[in-house]
C-alpha cells in the first residue's frame, strides 16, 4: 500500500500545529523555535508530496518504456521469421544451381579432351 501522502498531510499538519503552539507561547525564543520548528515539517511534508507525485510519474514513464521495447521486440521478432525463410530457401536455389551448372559443364569437358 502507498501511505506517502497520508504521511506527508499529517507531518504538514504537525507543522502548522507545532506553529500555531509556538505562536501562543509567551516566550519570544520558543515562539522563534516552534515557527522554525513547524516550518521545517511544513518543508518535509511537501518535499514527500513532491516525491510521490515524481515517483508515479517515474512509474508511467517506466511502463510506457516497457511497452515500446515490448513491441519492437515483437516487431523484430516478425522480420526474423521471415527474413530466416527467405535465406534458406535462397541458399537451397543456390546450392541446386551450382550442382546443376557442375553437372552440366563437367561432360563438356570431357568430350573435349578425347
Amino acid at each position: 500500500m502507498n501511505y506517502t501522502k497520508s504521511i506527508a498531510i499529517v507531518i504538514i499538519l504537525a507543522g502548522i500545529g507545532i506553529i500555531i503552539t509556538a505562536v501562543t507561547s509567551s516566550m519570544l525564543q520558543l515562539q522563534i523555535a516552534g515557527a522554525l520548528a513547524g516550518v521545517g515539517f511544513i518543508c518535509l511534508g511537501l518535499l514527500q508530496l513532491k516525491r510521490d507525485q515524481d515517483r508515479k510519474q517515474n512509474k508511467q514513464r517506466f511502463e510506457q518504456i516497457i511497452a515500446k521495447l515490448e513491441q519492437i521486440q515483437q516487431e523484430l521478432q516478425k522480420e526474423e521469421q521471415t527474413k530466416g525463410s527467405g535465406v534458406v530457401i535462397a541458399d537451397v536455389i543456390a546450392s541446386g544451381l551450382k550442382y546443376y551448372s557442375e553437372y552440366m559443364t563437367k561432360p563438356k569437358k570431357e568430350e573435349k579432351k578425347e
